[in-house]
Parts: structure tokens; C-alpha cells; sequence
């Protein structure tokens, strides 16, 4: 089993679900404790995609995200820790991609018609999501009749040719299948049990299952609560070939890759 890149999360937010979202200098602390944990890459998002989390404008998120992209920008890790901002606004990706950033995590899948010009221009990384909304309307979800996994296969395939289209070269996305993103829990567990058949549809996928609600089918915790199976779903997903996690519980991540190394 290969280990999987680790993505730390970093909410530069007072209203994230699981509870953990900071602002200015402790984004820029909690940072620092995922890198000294051993993470791969730090995720830093500035708006709560959370259901019924409040929408940011360009302008509104860049000033809680710019002093803390700046702090950071300029660390002696960076040679080995990588960058990526959590945005789907194509100005704030303009602004991170300047500070050198490495990767630009698109929650609407290219959703903004700006997005695609910034991003050719740049030889950075590309997260693109499978999402209904956002942020998250819990009423607004695939019919329940729905095979969730040939739904994203087929979404998939479209966003592909939407960025060959426009010039970017498909070989710099990765496919975030969108847990808890437009799907029920159930629709959500069978994307988490059926990874393998996603990885296999070629390209890079990277699963971002930590704490989500669909962990509600096995626990009553809350968000904060709920790492261990949170671990337990990511050995799953290692071995279905998942090549990015995006988890809060970083040292805790590096500590099971490590022991499964063994």
C-alpha cells in the first residue's frame, strides 16, 4: 500500500463545522503544528463551506487569508511542505497563485468562468470538487435513487474535457469526489467503499472525509469527535490507491501510515 500525500486543514474561519477555525496568527500557528505533525501539503480556506455556512466575496475572504498566505509563504519548510488555498473565486486564486502557492482547491469544480484563465496562465495544481452547492444546502442532494458512483465518474469526465478544452492540461487536476457535498449519507459511504473504482477510472483523486457528517450512520460524537473513524476510513481509502487525504488529525495520520509501513 502506497501512503497516500496527507493534506492538513487550515480554516482561517470563525464558522467551520468541526470546530477548529482561526484567524490571523493562530491560522498561522495551528499551521505550523500540522507541519511540525508532518504534513504533506496545508489546505487554507477562508469561507465555510459548511450547510448553511455564510458566503464570502473575493475581496472578504482574501483579507483573512492574505496575512496569514504571507506568513507562511516564507518559511523554511516550504521546500518540502506545499501550499494550496481553498477557494472558488477566481481573484482569490489570482492573489494566492502571486504569494506562490501550489495548488488552488476549487470546491465548484471550475464553477467560476474566471477560474480557467487564471489557472492556465499558472503551472500549479488543481483541486476540482463534485458539488451541488455551495456552500453545503443540506435540502439540495443527488435522488436517493441515484448511482453516486457513475454520477462522478460522469462528472469527471466532463470537467476533464472542459479544461482540455480551455487549455489547461487535465494531467494537473485532482478529482475530489465531494463527501458530503449534494449526497446523502448513504450515497456518501458508498463513495467512501467503492474508492477503488473511482481511482482505477485513472487520474489523481484526493478524499476529503474527515468528520463529515455521513460518520453520523456509525456515531452520535460531534465533529471534533469523530477521528478515529475518520483513521479507519483512511486506511480504507490507502488501500483503494487514494493518493491525497485531506484530514484535520495530521499527527495522528502520520502515525498510522507509519505504523502500517511496518
Amino acid at each position: 500500500m502506497n501512503r497516500p500525500a496527507i493534506m492538513g486543514i487550515v480554516n482561517v474561519t470563525p464558522d467551520s463545522f468541526s470546530g477548529d477555525g482561526q484567524l490571523g496568527d493562530a491560522a498561522v500557528a495551528a499551521a505550523q503544528r500540522l507541519v511540525d505533525a508532518g504534513v504533506d501539503v496545508l489546505d487554507i480556506g477562508a469561507e465555510s463551506t459548511r450547510p448553511n455556512g455564510v458566503a464570502l466575496g473575493s475581496d472578504a475572504e482574501w483579507a483573512r487569508l492574505a496575512p496569514v498566505l504571507s506568513a507562511l509563504a516564507g518559511q523554511p519548510w516550504r521546500s518540502r511542505v506545499q501550499l494550496s488555498v481553498d477557494t472558488r473565486h477566481a481573484d482569490t486564486a489570482a492573489r494566492a497563485l502571486a504569494l506562490g502557492v501550489d495548488t488552488i482547491n476549487d470546491v465548484t469544480g471550475l464553477g467560476d468562468p474566471g477560474m480557467l484563465d487564471v489557472l492556465r496562465a499558472q503551472p500549479c495544481d488543481v483541486v476540482v470538487m463534485h458539488a451541488l452547492s455551495v456552500p453545503v444546502d443540506p435540502a439540495q442532494t443527488l435522488p436517493p435513487d441515484c448511482d453516486v458512483v457513475q454520477e462522478v465518474l460522469r462528472w469527471k469526465a466532463a470537467v476533464t474535457a472542459a479544461a482540455a478544452a480551455a487549455g489547461l492540461d487535465p494531467a494537473r487536476l485532482l478529482y475530489d469526489p465531494g463527501i458530503g457535498f449534494g449526497k446523502t449519507a448513504a450515497q456518501s459511504l458508498r463513495l467512501m467503499l467503492q474508492a477503488s473504482a473511482l481511482v482505477d477510472s485513472g487520474g489523481r483523486w484526493l478524499f476529503g472525509h474527515s468528520r463529515k457528517s455521513f460518520l453520523k450512520l456509525f456515531t452520535a460524537a460531534d465533529a471534533a469527535q469523530r477521528d478515529d473513524l475518520t483513521l479507519a476510513f483512511s486506511a480504507q481509502l490507502a488501500s483503494a490507491g487514494v493518493q491525497v487525504l485531506r484530514v484535520h488529525a495530521v499527527a495522528r495520520h502520520v502515525a498510522l501510515f507509519a505504523q502500517l509501513a511496518r
